[in-house]
């Protein structure tokens, strides 16, 4: 792409996008600390991203997921305040790697129904994939919640395709973000890996 033209493109992303980006990055790099305050930036980034996906972009499953993302953020944001009886900060845990089989599949099979209807009674621009997306971040979005080590992992696969879908929708503020995300999800993932007692690290494996 010519960078003049980049730069044009740039320059006509709205406000809104360019909240979505400052509070989507702001909400990734705290939930890479464990900081809870990252739900509230991760509401407010949602709210963007489902208000451009739903009115320019067409991405009918991102706007639903996005709006998922908004109430799951109250509740993630509950979970890691008062989530322990001893009001204790919640510690990251770890599943085996066979607990992911099942969902993943669950979810791969779910999206053709799905994908089919937001196709034909929706505008959606990318069905299949997009809806795939959707169902998998829903699943990585309860893993974060757990502070399960593993959501970082789908981040990373999903965030990195997500790139990939708003650049051919040139939204470019919002692959930008995404970008980031992709970035802030590999850090995180060794963050949080870092804290995790040597009787866990074995489960990665398992």
């Amino acid at each position: 792409m010519d960078l003049s033209i980049l730069a044009s493109q740039i320059a006509a992303q709205d406000g809104i996008e360019w909240a979505g980006l400052i509070t989507g990055i702001l909400y990734v790099i705290f939930a890479s600390r464990q900081q809870s305050i990252c739900w509230v930036f991760g509401i407010i980034s949602s709210a963007c991203i489902a208000w451009k996906s739903f009115t320019d972009y067409k991405l009918m499953a991102d706007g639903i997921l996005q709006v998922f993302y908004i109430i799951i953020g109250f509740y993630g944001l509950y979970q890691w305040l008062y989530g322990r009886l001893d009001h204790r900060p919640k510690p990251v845990t770890i599943s085996p790697l066979k607990f992911h089989i099942i969902p993943i599949i669950v979810c791969l099979l779910i999206s053709f129904p799905a994908s089919w209807l937001l196709i034909h009674y929706a505008s959606a621009r990318y069905g299949y994939l997009d809806t795939a997306l959707t169902l998998l971040s829903v699943f990585a979005t309860f893993l974060l919640v757990r502070k399960d080590l593993h959501n970082w992992i789908y981040w990373i696969v999903i965030d990195i395709v997500y790139v990939v879908l708003y650049l051919k929708s040139e939204g470019l503020l919002f692959a930008l973000l995404f970008l980031i995300y992709t970035i802030v999800s590999v850090w995180g993932y060794r963050q949080w890996k870092r804290t995790l007692p040597p009787s866990d690290i074995s489960l990665l494996r398992s």
